[in-house]
């Protein structure tokens, strides 16, 4: 049954190992704030700092050509028709640092919709800029998936890809992410 789910995973390299050192460098100029699951939740599950979270338009549009491109190629292999009428998140950057991981989880994010959008994500893109850390392994559906500098992994955001980062055991991990719906 795993395999048949990996099915619908897609990696590729659509970053340069430049592009990243330029990313993480403008990224590094911004306040890091702690990563919060739901913005009302009190629970204790969801109100644990896991890693630090930015965000920056500027690196946003330095990477949508690449990124875009790379979601026309996974729709083009997975979907049957025309082109998909889709929309996107902003980019939400991460960075964990040594003891930082997320727990297992799915992206079933409402937090995403405004009022005026409703719905869940679809589609999950999480990517990588750097690769010189240890621990700060990327776990979708119980399997490793090896991920090097400027990789972006992309599958569907629904309950049967549960996905996590192991935590961080030397340096610090810079990645991204965005949904699609």
């Amino acid at each position: 049954m795993k395999n048949e789910l990996m099915d619908y995973v897609m990696v590729d390299n659509i970053f340069t190992p430049e592009e990243c050192q330029s990313y993480i460098s403008k990224l590094d100029r911004n306040h890091w704030g702690p990563h919060r699951w739901y913005q009302n939740a009190n629970d204790e599950f969801h109100n644990v700092k896991d890693f630090s979270v930015t965000y920056d338009i500027e690196v946003q549009n330095l990477m949508k050509d690449p990124v875009m491109k790379f979601a026309a190629k996974y729709f083009n292999t997975h979907r049957q028709g025309g082109d998909p009428e889709c929309q996107f998140s902003g980019v939400r950057y991460n960075k964990y640092s040594i003891g930082e991981s997320i727990r297992s989880h799915v992206d079933h994010i409402h937090s995403l919709f405004d009022g005026k959008k409703r719905g869940i994500p679809v589609i999950s893109f999480v990517g990588v800029f750097n690769d010189d850390y240890e621990g700060g392994d990327f776990i979708l559906c119980g399997e490793k998936v090896d991920l090097k500098q400027g990789d972006c992994v992309i599958f569907p955001s629904v309950f049967l890809y549960p996905h996590e980062v192991t935590p961080v055991t030397k340096g610090s991990r810079y990645s991204w992410v965005l949904w699609s719906w």
